[in-house]
């Protein structure tokens, strides 16, 4: 009779038992259907003009269509990534939401890192607007460069965010697969801004391989001793491994055993992957599996707000 009663007091839980870990969400998606107020540009769209175009129309991803999912799902807040599909360098309705909801989103922006206007609108958007950090995406150029991290107007840029304090989020194209030129130039980058918090989308792209190394080559483990470099296991991850048969809480282990859970992050890159947001946090609490719970709060939760809650 006493267990009985034990288990209905508050909080308790049985031997073994894990609670609900708070979420932070570090890669949400959002756009409006309001086209004639956030005109989209939908060039180079990987779904086709046509077929995006359709989606932004019956199928927006909006701050109110988010933030309904997080409240049930226990999702504290998280961050908008700024999205290039449809937007561009046009955060104009990002920060739109964001402003509406301080408390709850911070902004991840997309500028162009080649212009010489960019240092000074960065910080103007994270004095005025707070934003968190700033996301750089794009293909090598002919030679295998990445130009658009490492030419001198990119560089300006890096050292305004790191100026700023604020995260430089990372995602090479093309993408699925790991590029050791490209995770080799982002630790010489990181060396570079030892202080600047380098954040790797979906954890680099690391290949679709099982036991022992998950698809973590050299250059992956090269940036292990880069304290200030950071990964993010999204659902484009979990949906990579249900594809090849992978386990993702042992992948996830690997990955945290290499890096440390202060450097792993969670987000659902919902508005752009397919899927229920539901199912996308219960394949985030599964893939932590065998995790203790440190290292889960760490991954789903602290991780993410410590680098991207929005700013006063």
């Amino acid at each position: 009779m006493a267990f009985v009663l034990l288990t209905c007091l508050p909080g308790f839980r049985a031997p073994g038992e894990r609670h609900e870990t708070m979420l932070f969400d570090t890669h949400a998606h959002f756009f409006s259907n309001d086209v004639a107020r956030y005109p989209i540009d939908t060039a180079g769209a990987r779904e086709g003009a046509d077929e995006l175009r359709k989606r932004v129309l019956t199928a927006p991803s909006t701050a109110e269509i988010i933030l309904k999912s997080w409240d049930g799902l226990h999702v504290e807040g998280g961050a908008g990534v700024q999205y290039n599909s449809t937007y561009k360098t046009d955060n104009r309705y990002l920060m739109d939401v964001c402003d509406s909801h301080p408390d709850r989103i911070g902004a991840v922006v997309i500028l162009d890192p080649q212009s010489t206007d960019t240092p000074a609108l960065l910080r103007k958007f994270v004095t005025e607007r707070g934003v968190t950090g700033i996301r750089m995406t794009g293909f090598p150029d002919s030679t295998g460069h990445y130009s658009y991290l490492e030419s001198e107007a990119a560089l300006n840029v890096w050292a305004e965010a790191d100026k700023l304090g604020i995260a430089v989020v990372l995602m090479y194209l093309p993408g699925r697969r790991p590029s050791e030129a490209a995770l080799t130039r982002i630790g010489e980058l990181a060396a570079r801004f030892p202080r600047l918090p380098v954040v790797l989308d979906h954890i680099g792209w690391p290949a679709a391989e099982g036991s022992p190394d998950f698809g973590l080559g050299a250059a992956h483990h090269a940036l292990a001793a880069s304290e200030n470099v950071y990964f993010k296991l999204t659902t484009i991850n979990l949906n990579v491994l249900d594809a090849a048969g992978i386990p993702s809480d042992q992948f996830l282990r690997h990955v945290v055993d290499l890096y440390g859970a202060d450097r792993l992050m969670w987000g659902s890159d919902f508005g752009n992957t397919k899927g229920e947001f539901a199912d996308m946090v219960r394949r985030a609490n599964a893939a932590t599996g065998l995790l203790n719970e440190e290292e889960r709060r760490k991954v789903l939760h602290d991780t993410g707000k410590r680098l991207f809650a929005r700013r006063n």
